[in-house]
This record gives C-alpha cells, sequence and structure tokens, in this order.
C-alpha cells in the first residue's frame, strides 16, 4: 500500500510539473495576456488580427515578433465578476462598469485613453455613461447595437403592401399591422400570420414607449425606480392590446403551438423567414445568422412605434482594464486595437453589430450598402444613423445590483400578459417596488455608496423643485442619461453654472 501511495505521489507531481511547464505563460517567450470574453468564433479570428495588428503598430520584440501574446478566457460575466473580485481576473475583462467598478475592480483608463485614441471622441455620446463612472472612463466597447423592426419586403408584397414608414406613431403602426394581419390571413380558418412576435418577453419595447413621451424608469439621479406612472401604464396597455384585442402578436398559446415546430434559428427567426412574421425586432448583429441560411431576404427596418420624443436603445459589450492585471502597459494596446480600423472593418464585415468607433461607420459603403449583399438595403445605415441620433443606453442604475437592468420590469410585464395582476398599475408597482427595495438594500450594505447616494438623494430634492418651478436645471445635477439627453433636446437644461 505504502508503494502504491508513493506512485500515486510521484505521478501527481510529474503532472504538476507538466501541467506548469506547459502553460502557454510558460510557453511563451513574450508575456502573455488574457481577454475574459465569450467563445464566439469570432473572438479567435480577431486575437490573431490583434497580433498582425501589433506588427503593424511597431509592438514587437528586437526580432520583429508581437510584444506579447493575447489568449482568450472564456467564461459568463458571473464568473467574472467572481473571478475579479477574488484576484484572478483577466487582463481585460467584457463587463458593465456599473457592474465592475463599485467592487473596486477596474482600472481607471481615461489618461490611456486620450493618449492612444480610445477615449471619449472615439466613441458614440449614446454609450458614453456605460463606459465611465463619476466621469472617468473605465472601459471601451467591443461593439454595439440598436435593436429595431426588421422586415422582409418580399412578405409585405406577397399581399399586395409596400414596406412601412421608417418613422411612425402607435396609430400608424396599429393601422398598418391590422391590414396586413388582415390581408395574410384572409379566408383561413385561424390565424396563422402576424405582424409582430410576442412583445411579452421584450420589455425595451413598452420601455421605448415611455421614453418617447418622456419618462424613463429610473428619476433623475438614478436613486429611485418610477415607472407606475401614466406613460408606462399607457405602453403595458399597448403591447397588451397588440395581441388580445388587434391580433397583431401571438398568444403565449401560440408561441408554444409556434415553438413546436422548432426551425432555424430559433421561433422568432425561423417563422420569420419563412413569412408568418412580418416584423422581428433585431440588431444588425442577426445577419451573422441570416447570411447562412439559405433563403435570401430582402431587408428593410424602422424605427419602433412611439410618441413624439424618438429613441432607441443601446448597448455595448464593452471590455475594461482589469485593476489586478500584471501587465497593464501592455492590454492597454489591446484597447487600441479596438479602436483602430482593421478591429472596426472586421465588425463591419462580420456584421457583429456596430463598430465602436463611429468614424470607420460615417458614410461607408462597406457598411451603408455591403455590396456582397444587396438584398441587405439600408438596414445598416438605418441602424447606424438610429444609433448616433436617437441612441440612450438602457437604465442602469449604480444603486441597483440586479444580475439584469430589465429583471423586474420583464417579470412585470409577464404577470400582466398572463393576466396575475388586476391591471397595469399593479405589475408595475410591484417592479417599481422591488427595484426600490433592491437600491435600499445595495446602499446599506455598501458604507462606499451610502455618501454618494446622500448627495444624490439632495440633488433628487433641488431637481423636484427646479421641475415645479419651471427653472432649468444645472445639466451637471442630471445621472440619468435619458433625461440628460430628453432635457438637453427640449431646451430644458442650464448648461453651464
Amino acid at each position: 500500500m505504502k508503494k502504491l501511495f508513493i506512485g500515486i505521489l510521484v505521478v501527481l507531481v510529474a503532472a504538476a510539473f507538466y501541467t506548469y511547464w506547459t502553460e502557454p505563460s510558460n510557453e511563451s517567450r513574450v508575456p502573455v495576456v488574457y481577454w475574459k470574453s465569450d467563445s464566439n468564433p469570432q473572438r479567435y479570428e480577431q486575437i490573431e488580427m490583434f497580433h498582425r495588428w501589433l506588427v503593424r503598430k511597431g509592438y514587437v520584440t528586437p526580432d520583429g515578433e508581437p510584444m506579447m501574446k493575447l489568449e482568450l478566457d472564456a467564461g459568463g460575466n458571473q464568473s467574472s465578476l467572481i473571478q475579479a473580485v477574488s484576484g484572478v481576473g483577466g487582463d481585460a475583462i467584457d463587463a458593465y462598469v456599473s457592474s465592475f467598478q463599485p467592487l473596486g475592480v477596474c482600472l481607471d483608463i481615461t489618461d490611456m485613453g486620450k493618449e492612444l485614441n480610445f477615449g471619449e471622441k472615439d466613441t458614440y455620446r449614446a454609450i458614453w455613461p456605460m463606459l465611465t463612472s463619476e466621469g472617468r472612463q473605465y472601459a471601451y466597447p467591443c461593439n454595439l447595437g440598436v435593436n429595431t423592426w426588421w422586415g422582409n419586403l418580399d412578405t409585405f408584397r406577397k399581399y399586395g403592401m409596400e414596406a412601412p414608414p421608417k418613422d411612425w406613431n402607435i396609430e400608424e403602426f396599429e393601422k398598418y399591422g391590422v391590414e396586413f394581419v388582415r390581408r395574410a390571413n384572409e379566408g383561413k380558418e385561424r390565424q396563422d400570420v402576424y405582424f409582430i412576435p410576442s412583445i411579452a418577453t421584450t420589455p425595451s419595447i413598452p420601455q421605448m414607449m415611455a421614453r418617447g413621451e418622456g419618462v424613463d424608469m429610473y428619476n433623475e439621479t438614478l436613486t429611485r425606480a418610477t415607472i407606475n406612472n401614466p406613460a408606462y401604464i399607457r405602453a403595458f396597455e399597448t403591447v397588451l392590446r397588440w395581441t388580445n384585442d388587434l391580433h397583431l402578436a401571438p398568444s403565449a398559446a401560440e408561441v408554444a403551438s409556434m415553438s413546436s415546430e422548432g426551425g432555424y434559428g430559433g421561433v422568432n427567426m425561423s417563422q420569420f423567414i419563412a413569412g408568418k412574421f412580418g416584423l422581428v425586432f433585431y440588431g444588425r448583429y442577426c445577419l451573422i445568422r441570416f447570411r447562412e441560411s439559405t433563403t435570401k431576404i430582402n431587408f428593410f427596418s424602422t424605427l419602433p412605434a412611439m410618441g413624439d420624443y424618438k429613441n432607441v436603445m443601446v448597448i455595448a459589450r464593452a471590455a475594461i482594464m482589469y485593476r489586478g492585471s500584471k501587465h497593464p502597459e501592455l492590454i492597454k494596446h489591446f484597447f487600441e486595437f479596438l479602436a483602430d480600423k482593421e478591429y472596426n472593418d472586421s465588425i463591419i464585415e462580420g456584421a457583429d453589430g456596430l463598430p465602436p468607433n463611429p468614424k470607420f461607420a460615417e458614410n461607408n459603403p462597406a457598411l451603408y450598402r455591403p455590396a456582397a449583399y444587396p438584398n441587405e438595403g439600408d438596414v445598416h445605415q438605418n441602424e447606424f444613423e438610429w444609433a448616433r441620433d436617437y441612441g440612450v443606453i438602457p437604465p442602469i442604475s449604480p444603486y441597483f445590483r440586479g444580475s439584469s437592468f430589465d429583471t423586474w420590469i420583464k417579470y412585470a410585464l409577464d404577470k400582466y400578459f398572463n393576466n396575475r395582476v388586476a391591471n397595469a398599475a399593479e405589475a408595475l408597482q410591484e417592479a417599481e417596488d422591488r427595484y426600490n427595495e433592491s437600491i435600499d438594500t445595495t446602499v446599506a450594505a455598501n458604507p462606499l455608496l451610502q455618501e454618494a447616494y446622500q448627495r444624490d438623494v439632495e440633488l433628487q430634492r433641488r431637481i423636484d423643485e427646479y421641475k415645479a418651478a419651471g427653472k432649468k436645471i444645472p445639466a451637471s445635477w442630471i445621472k440619468n442619461p435619458f433625461y440628460l439627453k430628453y432635457y438637453h433636446d427640449k431646451g430644458m437644461l442650464e448648461e453651464t453654472e
């Protein structure tokens, strides 16, 4: 038995030495830096591109090889957060600043960004609040996107209709949708063609409607959720009417029937390809899958229907620099790469959302009208220009620590659609209470947040006083990116104190 234990020990020691000496960081003659991202095959292509870019930029060893080796460390956002707090995060991590920075694991890259051209002037104004905290930069986007309505022109023409307008209000949307559904299902025993997929799991639709009336999910200082209000109630009631009364969207039972049919790319994509949906809610990232399909679709896109104030939600996959990185002077060049031409051109070519640096998108024929895909129409140009002109990030509060910004609003929408509440106001009140309970719990548990929170609560009191008096509000008081843009566009801000 003793010999057996000694034998096992020898094997384990040998295995440990083998593992150590075959690790990339020990094989490589240059430092190895790690990018914690998803396992999308494009990430590996982008890593190889980064190595070539290093050579082109002259970031090389004396023998002309790249001065570092970038490795992908695939993993989810939650595991990334746990590892970062534990002191073992990657050098660059795809992450939300709002989740990571309060824990002190993001490195301030403001000065690096200005020096190496991946700062505020090198990305979209709309997403800058996602990359910063207290006026300092902690991230740079890898790509971004905007979900809007996409349609198949051939499907509409099949029923004697042309593409709807790019910009429409709710009344126009409903009128067009009712006519589409009537024509597409005429003479059938049961409806099997819909104007749009189910809205029950897409809270951003009613959120953009409420913003179209000038109302957001949080107040101006992000200290309180304020969603039980007339604008949100109307938005909830509207999207339910689209399902129950106008039959523009399938019910839960009808969705279940479609899901049982399966199909390429999930139920929405497969039903859209089959002509069962007139519109689907996507961004240009969906073309990665559509381009694989044998069915060629002549695309068009339109803005979501809403009130007078046009807005779209812009979301970014962004990378932070980990404070615990052993190679900050090396990994900063990865951020420089994300803002440079080669990387942005690859995002454009691969349809992986919008490129992070808008200067490579503006009036670029490769984006606006890709020659290899004439069937894609002007959807690329639309998405870029809408992101630039109407874009606002989703409602995110530094005081809410939920796993997702739409956790409770999605929960409220589900309860409302499934008749588990008396009305929209009841569903929204429960969601509002849950958001605010989470804010209270987070602030109480984190002494570092308490001072900032109390300061913002006092600012909110002053903002409310100014609003009641009809006075312009100092721009520096507004922490909510939506209200900052909305008040600016409406002439309600005092830009300088």
